[in-house]
């Protein structure tokens, strides 16, 4: 369509441009996303350990401040270049549109290691396509972005001619004639894009699963990372060295299957524990639940502490204080018995493996952090066959992480023997000062023992005072007998739970 204009007047009510605002020359961006100076750093900070190439970098920190920032802020799309505008956002605008992105986007933010790999992950699940698409588009893409260019040249002369053409009418024939080439430029734009959407959209359904599979390998992706850090992070490392001790134990984990499958378990149970902590009453922090009186300066109500502000009211304040008469919130707070330590054995023979193993290690280890919590020594005695048996002590203070993935890491794969732990956890109370401790044993049952070392056996636990509490990974073997309920005070059956993660509740 061609464009003619005859009077400075029309040019000046023409829908086609904006004279209302002086003119600001456009800012073609190759970023959707317009974050913080605090983002930027935390991007920079959490991609290092990467090696990350720059041209993978606009789109990754897209993608990572999409599902970090604690705000999501979105260029406009006429700030866009072509690239972004057309090709990218397909795969990255479409993404706020799904029901998932927001539970990847709640796993991720304000966790900047979880939403790296969540970026990461996806950004690899959708750049084949994307090169794919970009070649498809590029021939009219590259005129499209020669276009704009010229576009944004003959706008600025325009406003230029504009303003000397109110003062100088000579200038008005310049003004009319480049008036034709930005409205046919913008004409010719409108067409070209349109073309390219149309490529893209033929192309729509493809990208949909492109996206959908992309997702999914994102929360799976986010989900182990936030784990990783959870279950063996080092929160005393600084940011820079405690991203590439995260990277490093994200490889250590996926190049361990069983190792992967303890960091996932074990990463919801810790993620229950700190629900359950929260919902708790914690020490001088009470549930307020009545008015009384005394002189507890921390629960005093505002009223009484009101007194204390002017001259006049003090001495009634001082009077009261003393006669123990301010009044006060009582706060009901949960009384804390003395725990003992606690000794889990640990079942590791060969018909174990697999899930059972898993998840039997997550919930020793679940254990331990409960431990560590509440200030108590922790054994695990890991056994196997007769005389097969590792133990590794975790007193407060006195381990690392990397003591815990070592542990998490070890399995005998053997035969199993009950008299060999039995006497391991025997003597940690008797030689370690493992004072009043509770022994969790965690097994399949395929064992037996003979009545004599039974009685033998019942009569040491029973001197030593100490508390055996039985759980039975019988989920494939409903009702099979337990050699060792005898010697337990409780006995915890796999299959009779409807979720055996509740089994955290009990212990």
């Amino acid at each position: 369509m061609k464009y003619r204009f005859f009077s400075l007047d029309q040019v000046l009510h023409s829908p086609l441009f904006d004279f209302s605002k002086p003119y600001q020359p456009p800012k073609r961006m190759d970023r959707s996303t317009r974050p913080t100076r605090l983002g930027d750093m935390d991007f920079a900070k959490t991609s290092e350990p990467y090696y990350l190439e720059d041209d993978v970098k606009p789109l990754l920190a897209d993608l990572f401040h999409l599902l970090f920032a604690q705000e999501l802020r979105l260029t406009r799309t006429d700030e866009r270049d072509v690239y972004v505008r057309l090709v990218q956002s397909a795969f990255v605008d479409d993404l706020l549109k799904r029901d998932d992105f927001l539970q990847l986007r709640n796993l991720c933010k304000g966790n900047a290691f979880a939403a790296m790999e969540a970026a990461r992950a996806y950004q690899q699940a959708v750049e084949s396509d994307m090169l794919d698409c970009a070649e498809e588009a590029e021939p009219l893409a590259s005129v499209l972005t020669r276009l704009e260019r010229r576009h944004d040249a003959t706008d600025a002369k325009l406003h230029d001619l504009v303003q000397q053409a109110q003062t100088d009418p000579a200038q008005t024939p310049a003004v009319l004639q480049a008036a034709s080439e930005v409205a046919s430029n913008a004409e010719q734009i409108r067409v070209v894009t349109g073309m390219i959407q149309a490529k893209m959209q033929k192309r729509s359904a493809e990208i949909a699963q492109v996206i959908f599979n992309a997702v999914r390998c994102s929360l799976d992706a986010a989900v182990l990372a936030k784990c990783v850090a959870q279950c063996w992070g080092d929160e005393r490392q600084s940011a820079p060295q405690q991203a590439e001790h995260n990277q490093a134990l994200l490889d250590r984990v996926r190049n361990n299957p069983m190792l992967q499958g303890i960091t996932r378990q074990l990463g919801r149970m810790k993620e229950m524990l700190s629900d359950l902590r929260k919902n708790d009453y914690s020490y001088g922090r009470g549930e307020k639940y009545t008015v009384t009186r005394g002189r507890d300066m921390k629960n005093l109500l505002s009223g009484e502490l009101a007194l204390m502000a002017s001259p006049a009211t003090m001495p009634l304040f001082l009077r009261k204080y003393h006669a123990k008469g301010l009044l006060q919130y009582a706060k009901r707070e949960r009384v804390h018995k003395g725990y003992g330590d606690v000794i889990v054995c640990l079942d590791e023979s060969g018909s174990t493996e697999g899930e059972n193993a898993e998840w039997g290690k997550a919930l020793a280890l679940a254990v331990q952090d409960i431990c560590a919590h509440e200030g108590r020594k922790f054994a695990l005695v890991h056994f196997s066959g007769k005389g097969q048996f590792r133990t590794d002590l975790f007193l407060p203070g006195q381990y690392s992480s990397q003591d815990l993935l070592s542990a998490a890491e070890h399995f005998f794969d053997g035969g199993t023997d009950f008299e060999t732990p039995i006497r391991e956890a025997l003597r940690l109370i008797t030689e370690e000062a493992f004072e009043n401790a509770d022994i969790l044993f965690i097994t399949d049952g395929e064992d037996s023992i003979s009545n004599e070392l039974a009685s033998e056996l019942q009569e040491a636990i029973q001197g030593a005072r100490c508390a055996v509490v039985g759980l039975l990974l019988d989920a494939d073997s409903p009702g099979m007998e337990f050699v060792l309920e005898k010697f337990c005070e409780r006995v915890y059956r796999v299959s009779e739970m409807y979720d055996k993660d509740d089994i955290l509740t009990h212990l």
